[in-house]
């Protein structure tokens, strides 16, 4: 993932004026269109329920975002290989729990992915597309849901278990890779 200068600048320095809106984008076959919510630091941005508009991509149009509490650990590694992340979302329920009614039945993931934006004081209409690159393509293998908080695992799609591709060289041959097979 690489950052802005701008959201380096920002973490670095300390800036207490500009915020930093975090956004999680929740995808499935079974959805219309995906679920994106903004996580709510800023009483100016308004109240949870409330919506805001940002951008996907730098220029592209903006889309509402729910405002509403969640707190993210990025997956990531240590000394012992990959480890899980953690996504809990607070007070959207009624949202999440159509979508896990709508999963049953799929052989496909819940994708996860994050965003962060660097907003000014009262300029929320400036911003014109994120500060970093999408942390995305991840996938939430376990999930659970109560009546106030949703909390899942998200993890980096294992290789070990996605399709081989299909055409001519999908598969690895005596004619083509000699020296894969002994003799």
């Amino acid at each position: 993932m690489t950052v802005s200068a701008a959201l380096r600048e920002a973490y670095a320095s300390g800036d207490t004026e500009g915020v930093i809106i975090t956004t999680v984008e929740v995808d499935h076959a079974s959805l219309d269109a995906p679920i994106y919510l903004a996580q709510n630091v800023d009483s100016e941005l308004g109240e949870p329920g409330d919506t805001i508009l940002l951008p996907l991509v730098e220029g592209g149009p903006k889309v509402p975002h729910l405002l509403c509490a969640f707190a993210l650990i990025a997956p990531g590694a240590d000394q012992d290989g990959p480890t899980d992340g953690r996504l809990q979302i607070d007070n959207v329920s009624d949202i999440l729990h159509d979508l896990m009614q709508g999963v049953i039945g799929y052989n496909e993931a819940i994708t996860i992915a994050f965003r962060q934006y660097r907003v000014l004081p009262g300029q929320l209409a400036a911003v014109t597309g994120p500060d970093d690159d999408t942390l995305s393509g991840m996938e939430m293998t376990a999930f659970d849901i109560t009546a106030d908080r949703a909390e899942g695992t998200i993890a980096w799609p294992d290789g070990r278990q996605q399709n081989v591709p299909t055409g001519p060289h999908a598969f690895f041959n005596r004619d083509e890779y000699p020296g894969l097979f002994t003799t």
